[in-house]
């Protein structure tokens, strides 16, 4: 992009891949990649939707396995927020707020600021808090790969077991060596 004299506006990223695999990127990926973005005049943005909400145990929010000092520009949240009512949320800067209101263009969503989803988040976020499941998240999820990683020792079908906290990943392949997929067995297991 630079080479022909564009530049990114923004860069959009889960911060663990949840969909494409439960994937959790090398130590310091972000720190590079938000460094490079920004110094080309982007901004991040994490999107905490599904792994967001102390999912992976050991952090609120799993940019933070990145590093404390790692902080997108603007972090979206939703379905651990409403624990299945539906809510969400767009979280920034002050100064991206600003910037956005100062376009002239209006935000509306007919059902934005909803009191009741609004009391329904409140309550998962007391809840979250008070019955510590953050921790429970960590304490849950090592027991779940422990055991799958014992499965996985018995089953050559498992090719790999990996996550942190309750974000697991089972990779099901018909050849370890070569981690060939097993396509037609994880249909059937998605399926069953």
């Amino acid at each position: 992009m630079g080479r022909n004299g564009k530049r990114p506006c923004a860069f959009f990223a889960e911060s663990l891949q949840s969909c494409g695999g439960q994937i959790i990127p090398p130590a310091n990926y972000l720190r590079e990649v938000y460094k490079h973005v920004r110094a080309a005049g982007g901004v991040c943005v994490a999107d905490e939707v599904q792994v967001g909400f102390g999912r992976v145990g050991t952090h609120w929010w799993a940019f933070q396995l990145q590093g404390d000092d790692i902080i997108p520009d603007i972090v979206t949240v939703g379905k651990p927020m409403g624990n299945g009512h539906p809510v969400a949320a767009v979280i920034t800067t002050k100064e991206i707020a600003k910037s956005f209101q100062e376009t002239g263009v209006e935000y509306f969503n007919t059902y934005g600021g909803n009191p009741v989803s609004c009391a329904v988040a409140n309550a998962v976020m007391e809840v979250l808090e008070t019955e510590n499941l953050r921790e429970h998240a960590l304490d849950v999820g090592n027991q779940l790969l422990e055991g799958l990683r014992s499965l996985m020792a018995r089953y050559p079908l498992i090719g790999d077991v990996r996550g942190i906290g309750l974000f697991v990943g089972v990779e099901l392949v018909t050849c370890r060596k070569q981690k060939t997929p097993a396509t037609s067995e994880a249909q059937h297991v998605i399926t069953r």
